[in-house]
C-alpha cells in the first residue's frame, strides 16, 4: 500500500489556474542583464504562471532561472523576467572570429562587455579559434523600449514549494565564509560563481547575497540510494513483534497557521516580501523533511496515515486535539514543540500507553517515570558528559583546565564535570595530571587565566557553561593570551564547550577559529559528501531548495520512527539497541536513565572549528 497523507488544518499548497493574459510579448520591456535579454513581464489581474509561459512561448525551468524564488502566488505589479531567445534576430546577432580578434576588441565593436560575451557563449573565456561563431547582444535602437541593467533582478517573493523544479538558489554569505568555500559548498567553481554574480575579484563579504547554480539529479536515484541504506538493519526475531497493514501516525507541530493566515492575506504592494512567521517556517521544515522520510519508506513498503495537527503553541488546543477521533488508533506521536505542549502530550501518551516522540530540545523531567518517552535532543548534561569523556580519552597527556561558573545552573553543570574527569583519570597511564585543574575567570585582561596555562604543551579549557555571556567573557580572555603568547610556538589553547555556543553571534567568530574550538553535539553531517551530499541533492530535487538543520532533523526522526514501525511494529522498543539505521545528521542511541523512565538520545560527538571549517573528530 502507499503512503496516505491526511493533513488537518494545513492548506499551504496553491493551485494554478489559468486565465487570460493581457500583455503581448512585443510590448513589453527588454532589459539587458549581463548581455542576455528578457521580457520584463508586469503581472496584471488574473495571471498566472502557466498562462504567461503560454504567451512567451517558453517552459517553466526556463522561467525559474531567470527568477529565483518566485512562485505561483502572484502579485499585481510583480515583474517576471523571460529570457528572450538567443534565435531572435531582433535582439540577437551572431559573429565570425577572424585572425587577431580578441574578447576585448569584439566587445568594444559591439558596444558590450567581455561578460556579456562570456555569458552568451560559454567556454569561449578560455580562447577563441579563427572562424568561431559567437552570439552577439545587438544594441537597440532608441525608440525601442530596451533597458540596461548590468546586475541580476532578484524576485523578492514568497519561498513556498512549488511543483516546478529550480536550477538556482541565494546564498547569504556568511562572516567566516570565502568564495572558495563557498564554491566547495555548492560543488561548483570559483570562476563559475564570480562570473554568474558578475564579480570582479574573489572577494566578498558578510551579508553579500550570491546566486549559486544547483545541480539537477536524478531524484528516484537518490531516493532508492538513501532507502536501501537506511533500511541495513539488524533483524530481530521474536513474537513479541506486532506489525499492522497501515500505522496512523500523529504529528504535532505549532504552525500558527490562523496567524500566518491573517498576514498573508493583506495586500501585498509591489516588490513587498511575504514571510512565514519564524516558528512556522521552522516547523513547516521538519514537517517536510519528515514527509520526505516517510515518502521514502513507501518503496519499502511502509503505509501509513500521518495527521498533521497545528497545536497554536497552546496546552488546550492539545487537549483537544487528543479527544479527537481518530487518536483511539494513534500508534506513535511526534512532537509538540513548547514546553507547555509537551506537558499535556506526555500525561496524555503515558495514560493511552501511546509512543511519544520528541524532536525538540525539552526538559529532561518529561521521561521521569514515563517509559514511552523518547527524547531525541541530547541534554546538555549529556553533552558535557560526552566532552569530558572525550577529553580523558584524548587529552590526557595534556594541560586540562576547567573553567568555575557563577550561575547556580552552571555550577551543578561544573561539579559534575570536575567530579566525571576525575573518576576517570585515576590510573590513566601518561595523564599530565591526576585531576583536572580549576580556574577562575579572574580579571579581563586573562592574566590570571595564564598563570595556569602552559608554554610547551597543548592547553585544555573546559568551559562548562550554558550562559552565553560568561562564554564570551572566558574566549576573550583566552584570546589576550594567545595574543601574549605569540612567541611560544609549541602553545596551543583548545576551548571544549557545546553545541548552543553557536547559536549566538556574541561569540567572536575569529575567537572560535583561534582558540580551536571543539563543541559537544548530538547531530553532525556533512553536506559535502557521502549521504549528507546525496540527501542535499535529493532535497533541493523534492522542494527546490536546500535542507535546513529542522528539515534534516525531520528526516531523521521519520526515517528510524516509521522504519522501525515498519520492521518491529507496534511494540518497536525492545528492538531498538539492534537496530542500526544509516540516518543524515542523527545515529540515535537510546538510553533508559533509570528503569522505569523515558529513553533519552545519549549519542554525543566532538566537534571543531578548523580554518572557519567544521570538522567531525572521533566518537
Amino acid at each position: 500500500m502507499g503512503i496516505i497523507m491526511k493533513q488537518i488544518f494545513l492548506s499551504l499548497l496553491f493551485v494554478l489556474t489559468c486565465v487570460q493574459l493581457f500583455a503581448q510579448p512585443d510590448d513589453a520591456k527588454v532589459e539587458t542583464i549581463n548581455g542576455k535579454k528578457y521580457y520584463v513581464h508586469v503581472v496584471e489581474q488574473g495571471n498566472t504562471l502557466y498562462g504567461i509561459q503560454t504567451l512567451y512561448k517558453t517552459d517553466m525551468p526556463t522561467i525559474l532561472q531567470a527568477n529565483p524564488n518566485l512562485t505561483d502566488n502572484l502579485a499585481i505589479g510583480q515583474r517576471i523576467l523571460i529570457p528572450v531567445p538567443i534565435t531572435n534576430s531582433t535582439h540577437y546577432g551572431t559573429h565570425i572570429v577572424a585572425q587577431g580578434e580578441t574578447l576585448y576588441g569584439i566587445s568594444k565593436k559591439y558596444s558590450c562587455t567581455v561578460t556579456d560575451l562570456t555569458t552568451l557563449n560559454p567556454g569561449v573565456e578560455n580562447g577563441l579559434s579563427i572562424g568561431q561563431k559567437l552570439n552577439i547582444p545587438i544594441k537597440e535602437t532608441l525608440n525601442n523600449t530596451e533597458m540596461i541593467q548590468t546586475d541580476p533582478v532578484l524576485n523578492n517573493t514568497v519561498t513556498y514549494d512549488i511543483t516546478y523544479k529550480d536550477s538556482l538558489v541565494n546564498h547569504t554569505v556568511l562572516e567566516h565564509e570565502t568564495l572558495y568555500s563557498i564554491s566547495k559548498r555548492y560543488m561548483v567553481t570559483t570562476d563559475t560563481l564570480m562570473k554568474l554574480n558578475n564579480l570582479s575579484s574573489t572577494k566578498v563579504k558578510k551579508g553579500d547575497v550570491l546566486i549559486i547554480p544547483v545541480k539537477k539529479v536524478d531524484y528516484e536515484i537518490t531516493e532508492k540510494q538513501i532507502v536501501n541504506a537506511s533500511l541495513n538493519t539488524t533483524s530481530v526475531v521474536s513474537n513479541a513483534i506486532i506489525q499492522e497493514d497501515v500505522y496512523t501516525v500523529a504529528l504535532l507541530l505549532p504552525l500558527m497557521l490562523a496567524q500566518n493566515e491573517a498576514e498573508l492575506s493583506k495586500p501585498l504592494k509591489v516588490d513587498q516580501v511575504r514571510e512565514l512567521l519564524p516558528g512556522t517556517k521552522m516547523n513547516f521544515e521538519f514537517y517536510q523533511g519528515f514527509l520526505f522520510a516517510a515518502d521514502s519508506l513507501k518503496s519499502a513498503g511502509l503505509s501509513v496515515e500521518i495527521y498533521v495537527y497545528d497545536t497554536k503553541k497552546d496546552s488546550a488546543t492539545i487537549a483537544q486535539i487528543f479527544q479527537k477521533e481518530e487518536f483511539s488508533k494513534v500508534d506513535i506521536v511526534v512532537g509538540p514543540m513548547y514546553q507547555s505542549e509537551v506537558n499535556v502530550a506526555v500525561k496524555y501518551c503515558s495514560e493511552k500507553k501511546i509512543p511519544l516522540i520528541l524532536p525538540f530540545k525539552v526538559d529532561a523531567a518529561v521521561m521521569n517515570q514515563n517509559p514511552f518517552v523518547y527524547k531525541t535532543v541530547a541534554s546538555n548534561m549529556t553533552l558535557f558528559d560526552g566532552a569530558v569523556d572525550y577529553i580523558v580519552k584524548n587529552h590526557a597527556q595534556h594541560n586540562v583546565l576547567i573553567v568555575k561558573p557563577n550561575s547556580v545552573s552552571d555550577l551543578a553543570i561544573f561539579e559534575r564535570c570536575r567530579e566525571r574527569y576525575n573518576s576517570q583519570i585515576a590510573g590513566v597511564p601518561g595523564a599530565m595530571n591526576d585531576h583536572i585543574i580549576e580556574v577562575t575567570p579572574g580579571s579581563t585582561s586573562g592574566r590570571d587565566i595564564e598563570a595556569y596555562i602552559k608554554k610547551d604543551t597543548i592547553n585544555i579549557v573546559l568551559v562548562p557553561s550554558e550562559n552565553i555571556k560568561f562564554v564570551a567573557g572566558i574566549m576573550g580572555r583566552l584570546n589576550s593570551v594567545v595574543n601574549a603568547s605569540y612567541r611560544s610556538t609549541k602553545m596551543k589553547i583548545v576551548i571544549f564547550g557545546i553545541e548552543d555556543w553557536n547559536r549566538y553571534q556574541d561569540l567572536d567568530m575569529m575567537h572560535r577559529n583561534k582558540l580551536y574550538q571543539h563543541y559537544a553535539t548530538y547531530r553532525y553531517v556533512d553536506y559535502n559528501q557521502g549521504r549528507g551530499l546525496d540527501f542535499v541533492r535529493a532535497y533541493r530535487n523534492r522542494f527546490g531548495t536546500d535542507p535546513t538543520v529542522f528539515s534534516t532533523q525531520g528526516f531523521d526522526v521519520g526515517l528510524y520512527f516509521l522504519g522501525a514501525l515498519h520492521l518491529y511494529g507496534k511494540n518497536f522498543d525492545p528492538f531498538l539497541n539492534n537496530y542500526d539505521v544509516d540516518l543524515i545528521q542523527n545515529d540515535f542511541k537510546f538510553e533508559s536513565v533509570i528503569d522505569g523512565s523515558g529513553r533519552e538520545n545519549k549519542r554525543v560527538c566532538i566537534v571543531q572549528y578548523s580554518d572557519y571549517s567544521l570538522i567531525q573528530l572521533s566518537e
